[in-house]
């Protein structure tokens, strides 16, 4: 055998072992549109906010992508999250800040496309005023929401 046939074997061999098998291979291509997102009550927040899970499961370990929206006049307790993530507001005016107590008047307005960065733990409160706001959050999960007041956790309302 030539020494191109036997570099030729060698790499065609050896190839086969760096090649992914078809169950260790990446996902296909993932497109979400406007259109395709699927929005569900969000039993952890108040009444009439909406999430939408566009990648990965916030549940457990790994990379997820959801969107929030959140109606007019809405005003979400201090909370806090167990994991790190950055926030996007996509539309609407979202007044958030960071604290153990609500005080509306340390409120800061993020308009769209503000970008934020959410600290694990750090407690923080919200509120929507004239319009509804939709948010995208990118993190790592799994992921919850814990709230400082036990009052204040809509969960224990609705069951």
């Amino acid at each position: 055998m030539s020494p191109v046939r036997i570099c030729l074997a060698l790499v065609l061999a050896t190839s086969s072992l760096c090649t992914p098998s078809r169950a260790e291979q990446q996902p296909a291509y993932l497109r979400v549109t406007p259109d395709q997102v699927k929005w569900s009550p969000n039993r952890s927040m108040p009444d009439g906010v909406l999430s939408a899970v566009l990648y990965g499961d916030p549940r457990k370990s790994g990379l997820y992508v959801m969107q929030v929206h959140v109606p007019p006049r809405t005003r979400l307790p201090v909370h806090s999250h167990p994991d790190e993530r950055v926030r996007t507001v996509l539309s609407g005016t979202y007044y958030s800040s960071i604290g153990e107590k609500f005080d509306a008047t340390q409120l800061v307005a993020f308009p769209a496309g503000a970008v934020s960065h959410v600290p694990v733990g750090v407690w923080q409160f919200a509120e929507t005023r004239d319009e509804a706001v939709v948010f995208q959050i990118i993190g790592l999960g799994p992921t919850g929401i814990d709230y400082r007041n036990a009052e204040d956790d809509p969960r224990k309302s609705k069951r």
